[in-house]
């Protein structure tokens, strides 16, 4: 257990560690809902395949030969027993259905600045997608999109544009509470439209309706879906 909490800015831009790989390349998933996983992640990010079969699909959204791969397991699940078939789906189900407290919570997306941010957003609403969270974690905001599978997706903007403003466009009270709060992109993107402030655009709570209380901290990951009480 880490009995002292520890909050290390200085790491920002000067670390580089000898084990550093070059870039981070690809997640892999398996699934037995493989055609709808292939039509989410290729509408959400645009994506082409270079190489699709019943099977496998490698998908491509940049220079890269994939980004993401997908391995079709449904022919192994029919074969599965009974009792196995059955443990399968009750974990797939569970998956979907409630907060997971083991294993990976989510893969991220940085993707700044925030008028890229709101133009991703955009696009994948023309694609039928919404996203599942939006949350203000203090230092980034992220909006957190679910696939067929129940695996989130993480797409954030900075809240800071140059390493002067990191330490001081952090949430004062990152400590206190770093999970962040629960807000409403379509608030947030009309006051963006309407010229406010970066520096308000930033701040927790700022889309919570005068009156009504933010759903923050532990709260906001149990209740994703809460914007307000």
């Amino acid at each position: 257990m880490i009995k002292d909490e520890k909050l290390n800015l200085d790491l920002y831009q000067n670390l580089n560690s000898n084990r550093a790989p070059e870039d981070f390349h690809h997640v892999a998933f398996k699934t037995i809902n493989y055609d709808a996983m292939v039509d989410f992640y290729t509408k959400l990010f645009g994506c082409e395949p270079l190489y699709k079969s019943e099977a496998l699909t490698f998908l491509a959204f940049d220079e890269e030969h994939h980004r993401i791969a997908i391995a079709n397991t449904s022919g192994v699940f029919r074969n599965l027993g009974f009792i196995p078939k059955n443990i399968m789906r009750i974990k797939n189900w569970m998956n979907k259905a409630l907060p997971s407290i083991v294993g990976l919570d989510h893969i991220s997306y940085k993707l700044n600045p925030i008028e890229k941010w709101f133009n991703f957003y955009h696009q994948a609403k023309n694609q039928g997608l919404k996203p599942y969270w939006t949350i203000n974690h203090g230092w980034i905001t992220g909006m957190y999109y679910k696939d067929p599978d129940g695996n989130l997706v993480e797409i954030f903007f900075e809240h800071w544009r140059n390493k002067d403003e990191f330490k001081t466009n952090i949430s004062p009270d990152f400590s206190d509470e770093p999970i962040g709060t629960n807000m409403d992109i379509e608030v947030l993107y009309e006051m963006f439209k309407k010229g406010v402030p970066f520096e308000d655009l930033i701040k927790k709570g700022n889309t919570v309706p005068e009156g009504k209380k933010p759903i923050a901290g532990m709260e906001a990951v149990m209740n994703m879906r809460k914007k307000f009480k």
